[in-house]
């Protein structure tokens, strides 16, 4: 009883002896400690994501105001003050997706976005997709190719191609020049439909796979400040996929890196 009201939120680390108690009790105290497990995984978790959105929301905002104080510090030409209010926009428009899709990421683990499920079939969802990227595929000499059989699937329209393209826009930033994306859809063993989006590159360490679909985390810090995206791409993914009744994994080893996504087959 004593050990339990000394735990804290700065004092997480500590367990019962389940050696201690009466065997009676072992499981009960087996049982809290795997508790007080996850529950400092969670606070430790939410500690990093307060100090992430911190870091990525104050690097924009330093931008914004050092630039309109340089701006400010002596006249300029309209051409220049343009200039600068595009520059400030740019950083704006970023912060404020930031925020929508924090709130959109809320609201899905609050169970409060409800998805309008249709039939989709994976080949015509990928073809469209593959027509909105090929320009982008293009200037980095990529080739989007579609693999497997068409299969009719559940989801939200608008939560799969946000969802294949937050994973498109992942393969496209990642891959070398030259090489290729593949897009497969296949029915597995456990009567679901898997979207696989593969690209060849660096291998992705085993140690960041468990946490690529966190908020705000890059398994490459080198490139934090250096890419489109926040941190948030994959964590959407992962929430829209949950949200439609699916799920998402992903490999990696030294050939390719693989994206799964798990969804209900149109029976």
């Amino acid at each position: 009883s004593q050990k339990i009201h000394d735990i804290q939120t700065n004092k997480m680390d500590v367990r019962l002896d389940e050696n201690k108690v009466p065997i009676e009790l072992v499981n009960m105290v087996q049982s809290f400690n795997a508790m007080l497990d996850r529950l400092q995984g969670e606070f430790i978790r939410l500690s990093n994501f307060s100090s992430d959105i911190a870091h990525e929301l104050r690097t924009p905002l330093t931008n914004i105001i050092t630039q309109t104080q340089v701006g400010l510090s002596k006249k300029r030409q309209s051409e220049e003050y343009q200039e600068l209010l595009f520059s400030n926009l740019e950083e704006l428009e970023r912060l404020t997706k930031m925020v929508n899709d924090m709130l959109w990421l809320a609201k899905s683990q609050n169970g409060l976005i409800k998805p309008a499920q249709d039939i989709l079939s994976s080949h015509e969802e990928i073809e469209v997709l593959f027509e909105y990227f090929d320009a982008l595929a293009e200037e980095s000499s990529l080739i989007l190719h579609k693999a497997g059989e068409n299969i009719s699937f559940y989801c939200d329209k608008l939560h799969f191609r946000q969802l294949l393209s937050n994973l498109l826009s992942n393969a496209i930033r990642y891959a070398p020049k030259g090489s290729s994306i593949t897009v497969c859809s296949e029915i597995t063993s456990a009567e679901k439909v898997c979207i696989c989006v593969s690209n060849t590159g660096e291998k992705i360490p085993s140690a960041h796979l468990p946490y690529l679909f966190d908020r705000f985390y890059r398994s490459d810090k080198s490139r934090q400040r250096h890419s489109d995206g926040a941190g948030l791409g994959l964590a959407i993914v992962k929430a829209l996929a949950e949200a439609n009744g699916g799920n998402v994994k992903v490999c990696s080893n030294d050939q390719n890196t693989c994206f799964n996504v798990y969804l209900n087959l149109f029976k």
